[in-house]
């Protein structure tokens, strides 16, 4: 059976009906990114894509495919050349305070930018959507379409460490430019208190949990034993060592299905009020005019 909120595989006759419905359209960018030995490669896509999913079964509108393209790095995020020259750099079998690339697939700042945009343009100017969801549901993602929507708005006090969606117009259509934590973190600091979890590090149980949630078979811990599976950025250590954005082994053993279950649900269900609440203040301001 299909799915009707699925942009691919609707008629053009249904793609009218349901943005007739809800002027809506989803759209979630992340990586195929390395997140330990015991989780996808596609999880931070795969995550964003289905809560899209839900959120439109709650809202209605179209949700476009999983959008595979994302940058790396840390603010103001990687060039095409250090991309490369980090790769370069790869040593495999070591441990690594921080992970490299490989099996991930990165790309640069500009060109994600230039993409992100103008698929932006196409939904508002070509497709005259009313209301635009954009999850970077990956760090770097999250962090660049939140700046372009802010950088088109004249936001200037934006802060891209800041867990907080950004809104505001772009080419008359409105925009909500979402991260991975900005409907979930208060969940994860609380769990992770209390279970003395020492940081929300990359890949950790907030991330397989999320990952889980999708479906349980992406998630393998039997591969973090580094007795029968080769580790590629070596061991991960018994517990938190100082400025390592990398998990922990204990951390894992403090995993719950019921936690994942939590954290998705609470995520769509946020999500999905908030896109309710400002699509219907949108349809409020075309009444008034």
């Amino acid at each position: 059976m299909r799915n009707m909120h699925k942009y691919e595989e609707l008629t053009p006759f249904e793609f009218n009906q349901e943005k007739e419905r809800a002027s809506i359209i989803y759209v979630s960018a992340g990586p195929m990114e390395y997140h330990e030995e015991c989780n996808v490669l596609g999880i931070d896509p795969l995550k964003g894509y289905q809560w899209c999913l839900e959120a439109a079964e709650i809202t209605g509108g179209i949700v476009f495919p999983m959008l595979p393209v994302a940058p790396d790095g840390y603010w103001p995020l990687d060039s095409w050349g250090k991309i490369k020259d980090d790769w370069r750099k790869i040593k495999f079998g070591e441990y690594s305070r921080e992970p490299m690339l490989y099996p991930s697939m990165m790309f640069s700042r500009e060109v994600c930018k230039v993409l992100y945009r103008e698929m932006l343009e196409t939904f508002a100017t070509l497709q005259k959507f009313k209301l635009c969801v954009f999850i970077g549901s990956h760090g770097p993602a999250g962090q660049l379409v939140k700046s372009i929507v802010a950088e088109e708005n004249g936001i200037d006090d934006w802060d891209p460490e800041s867990y907080e969606k950004v809104c505001g117009r772009f080419h008359g259509m409105e925009v909500m430019a979402v991260g991975s934590l900005d409907y979930s973190k208060d969940l994860i600091e609380k769990y992770y208190k209390e279970r003395q979890i020492s940081r929300i590090n990359h890949g950790g149980l907030w991330e397989t949990a999320m990952n889980y949630a999708v479906n349980p078979d992406y998630f393998h811990p039997e591969y973090l034993d580094d007795k029968k599976y080769p580790q590629h950025y070596g061991s991960l250590k018994e517990e938190h060592v100082d400025d390592c954005v990398r998990p922990v082994r204990s951390e894992y053993r403090k995993f719950t299905p019921e936690f994942a279950e939590e954290l998705h649900r609470t995520t769509v269900q946020r999500m999905a009020e908030n896109i309710k609440m400002s699509y219907n203040e949108i349809l409020k301001k075309q009444v008034r005019r």
